[in-house]
């Protein structure tokens, strides 16, 4: 019951007021702060040119399950009720012999201050959904999600502060002169995690991108 009633407390205080800050700035100072968490689509940790951010996060509710909730800056997962369904947005002209590589910035607390919490195991749900099908705010539900589509076949069993994560990599393949922006979206869930977020690029990005590389297999 205790531990129960600690959870309680911590999540009504995280939905409250999920901007305030982790960490005071004061402390993000080049001694504190080490290199981004790179992946192999993002040796440098920083975001290359072109990458694509969330043109929008949704909530859905396993608990609400017909509620449609808006467009919102933070990202919501708690465990075994909100989901956070993530839209992007590709110019199919920017992908023609490109990888796309959905890709997960999670820096650390000193690298992103007041922009996530995270309690639990980082074990989390991708389910993916049909190319040009998104999250409509104030429409989708968790009863009337997007059509189902490939859900990433590899995606990392956990996620925690400190890394960076490819969650999917393969040629995007939309043919060339397909009328854009084409919709590519999924949703985040866990039976066991509460995390909240805020998609941003400050200091290290940190939220879902595609980043673009160049496909070994194209013919050029």
């Amino acid at each position: 019951m205790k531990t129960l009633t600690l959870f309680s407390a911590i999540l009504a205080m995280a939905l409250a007021a999920p901007t305030n800050p982790l960490l005071p700035s004061n402390l993000l100072t080049p001694r504190t702060l080490k290199k981004c968490p790179a992946n192999t689509a993002q040796p440098s940790g920083k975001l290359p040119k072109g990458a694509i951010s969330t043109s929008a996060l949704v909530p859905i509710s396993a608990k609400q399950p017909n509620k449609a909730f808006s467009n919102s800056a933070w990202a919501k997962i708690t465990p075994g009720d909100y989901c956070t369904i993530f839209n992007l947005e590709l110019d199919p002209a920017a992908t023609q012999g490109k990888v796309c590589n959905l890709v997960f910035d999670f820096p650390s607390w000193l690298q992103a201050p007041g922009l996530f919490t995270f309690l639990g195991s980082g074990k989390f749900t991708f389910t993916g959904y049909a190319i040009g099908a998104g999250a409509q705010p104030g429409v989708t539900t968790y009863n009337n999600q997007p059509a189902p589509g490939p859900s990433p076949p590899n995606p990392p069993p956990v996620m925690k502060p400190g890394n960076s994560y490819v969650i999917n990599s393969a040629p995007c393949g939309i043919p060339a002169g397909t009328p854009g922006p084409i919709t590519v979206s999924g949703s985040l869930c866990s039976k066991d995690t509460l995390f909240l977020f805020k998609q941003s690029n400050s200091f290290c990005p940190l939220g879902f991108f595609v980043v673009l590389t160049d496909d070994p297999g194209a013919a050029h």
